[in-house]
């Protein structure tokens, strides 16, 4: 009789929350499928300029990342990679993110570059503000070139020529004489520019070539994968310029390549111009990215852990590159990582990022003396020391919560150490610790506050 009570459906057990059956999978399958479409087709609708062209909150950052929700539709539910995330990018610095495997840094940095994976992957709410320096056009949309004027603010005029060089005549034998227009230091013509906010989530896909890999480039976290085996790696720099500089020849993306291989310390740069991506080393293919990545001098600069396969000799001078460039090219960096050590010799400013969502941000002083999130303090407990007393480094225990049903409630809660009764509730605000630093924790809130101590005791 036990055996056959074995088959018997006991409706009064609660169904296991993990199992999905077939009908379920499907009806999943079609929601998901009818969001994919809109979001999908609003991704390629042709937009006039002035739906995703905005304004800064504040002039002084170069990228406001607001409310993004970044999400991947599967057959077993949505995946909230990005839930939420807000942060800032100031002018001229370099501002870290940390958490663990998992946590959204890298989906994060695809989705400022518009380069998650559709259809699955999608931008589904938030602003992703970016200010621009981007090319002046005319009413038939070509650009608008800068030319020498005299003295007297008059505009100089030269002869024509056709592509052998000889003075183009018109039908009377006399030359044709066209505005003389301002060459830089390259022997390239100069354009009108001027400064635009664009708001990357609402841009079109075919409006994102005018920044990515011009106004804001990416350092993939392996470079055997991101450079083409098949290619050599001249023919892979000199298409960055060819594409993003406007009357760029072959001579001169040639040119332009060498003196980025120089740049970031290639020796003998003509002999890896000539070579192919398996012939050079981790750290000369990490160097080759970089150049690859300051090729179209971009104001902003993703580098998505550039420094996790290689040793510590050439990550140590892969740091000191990425400092002295950031002087250099006089823009900001977003350095993803999940190394302490990197980020506090690198950062500015410290976002620390926990199951798609940011529970801690502030300058790298605060975050590493006065580190206020339980989560941040079990990081810097899990890095070794010198001071260390213990054989086993800090282990934060639990998992982190599957993605797919989140809780409402604290997402670290499961996990905390330090947890109270009001964890329980709907998920902490961001609080304002300092001017410059914000936690979203419970224990922070004004009406249960906690004395704050340095090296992370609480």
């Amino acid at each position: 009789m036990g055996v056959f009570k074995l088959f018997k459906k006991n409706n009064g057990e609660k169904k296991n929350s993990h199992y999905l059956s077939g009908k379920e999978i499907k009806a999943i399958a079609r929601e998901n499928a009818k969001i994919m479409r809109r979001l999908e087709k609003e991704k390629y609708r042709k937009k006039p300029e002035s739906e995703y062209v905005t304004e800064m909150q504040d002039d002084n950052n170069i990228l406001e990342v607001e409310n993004l929700h970044s999400y991947f539709f599967t057959d077993q539910g949505v995946v909230k990679a990005v839930n939420g995330a807000t942060f800032n990018i100031p002018l001229n610095s370099t501002v870290g993110v940390v958490g663990e495997s998992g946590c959204g840094k890298s989906v994060t940095s695809m989705s400022i570059m518009r380069l998650l994976q559709g259809p699955t992957g999608q931008i589904v709410e938030g602003s992703i503000r970016f200010k621009a320096y981007d090319f002046k056009r005319d009413e038939k949309g070509d650009y608008i070139p800068v030319y020498e004027r005299d003295e007297n603010g008059e505009i100089v005029y030269e002869q024509k020529l056709d592509k052998k060089g000889k003075p183009v005549l018109d039908k009377a034998g006399n030359p044709v004489m066209i505005p003389k227009q301002k060459t830089d230091e390259h022997g390239l013509g100069i354009f009108e520019k001027e400064e635009k906010v664009f708001d990357i989530a609402k841009m079109p896909i075919d409006e994102m070539y005018r920044l990515r890999g011009r106004q804001m480039s990416m350092v993939f976290q392996e470079p055997m994968t991101s450079l083409n085996p098949v290619f050599t790696i001249g023919d892979q720099l000199d298409e960055v310029t060819l594409l993003h500089v406007p009357g760029a020849t072959k001579e001169l993306a040639k040119k332009r390549s060498i003196e980025m291989l120089n740049m970031v310390g290639i020796a003998m740069p003509e002999r890896v111009y000539a070579s192919f991506p398996h012939e050079l080393s981790g750290g000369m293919r990490q160097r080759v990215m970089i150049a690859m990545a300051l090729a179209g001098e971009p104001r902003l600069i993703i580098a998505d852990e550039p420094t996790t396969a290689l040793d510590v000799t050439i990550q140590a001078q892969i740091l000191d590159l990425f400092n002295d460039l950031k002087h250099r090219i006089n823009g900001s960096i977003l350095l993803i990582t999940h190394d302490l050590g990197v980020i506090a010799e690198m950062a500015d400013y410290v976002i620390v990022m926990y199951a798609g969502r940011i529970i801690e941000q502030g300058t790298a002083s605060e975050i590493f003396h006065n580190p206020c999130h339980p989560y941040t303090q079990g990081l810097q407990k899990s890095k070794p020391t010198m001071k260390s007393s213990t054989d086993k480094l800090f282990n934060i225990p639990g998992n982190v919560p599957n993605p797919v049903n989140m809780p409402n409630y604290c997402y670290f809660k499961e996990r905390c150490s330090k947890c109270v009764e009001k964890c329980s509730g709907d998920y902490p605000c961001m609080v304002q610790v300092s001017p410059t630093h914000f936690v979203a924790c419970h224990l922070y809130e004004e009406e249960n506050p906690v004395e704050v101590k340095t090296d992370g005791e609480v």
